[in-house]
């Protein structure tokens, strides 16, 4: 064989194996509901604002800080979040935290696990 149809012929395999990697990952994690390399907590930060679950804080309280170091920095920057300083929006709020979640409101701390159940944004 002439070493330019070896080039042509190698290239085009190695595009063929690279799309079949691709649709089979992609076919694999829409039928497992598991994606590789997305921080779970970034995936469960984005439903809850996706489904307009918000979380409301005070700066008074230390379980809020709690609750926002559970998401981490980088997964709380997508969270609906309302700081109830003097904010008329928090008028129904009685404690803090509190999550508004399907138009329920969960009070104190909830982990990852108990807001994945409550919202209904499994992993």
């Amino acid at each position: 064989m002439e070493s330019r149809t070896k080039v042509i012929l190698t290239f085009t395999i190695l595009v063929f194996l690279i799309a079949a990697l691709y649709i089979f990952t992609d076919w694999f994690s829409k039928t497992t509901g598991f994606s590789v390399g997305e921080d779970p907590d970034n995936e469960l930060a984005k439903c809850l604002a996706s489904n307009g679950s918000i979380l409301y804080l005070s700066n008074s309280c230390p379980e809020c800080s709690q609750q926002k170091s559970l998401f981490g920095t980088s997964a709380f920057k997508f969270l609906n979040v309302i700081e109830c300083e003097n904010n008329p929006k928090c008028s129904e709020i009685k404690a803090f935290p509190a999550w508004k979640i399907n138009n329920t409101i969960f009070y104190g701390l909830k982990t990852t696990k108990q807001l994945r159940e409550i919202s209904g944004c499994n992993d």
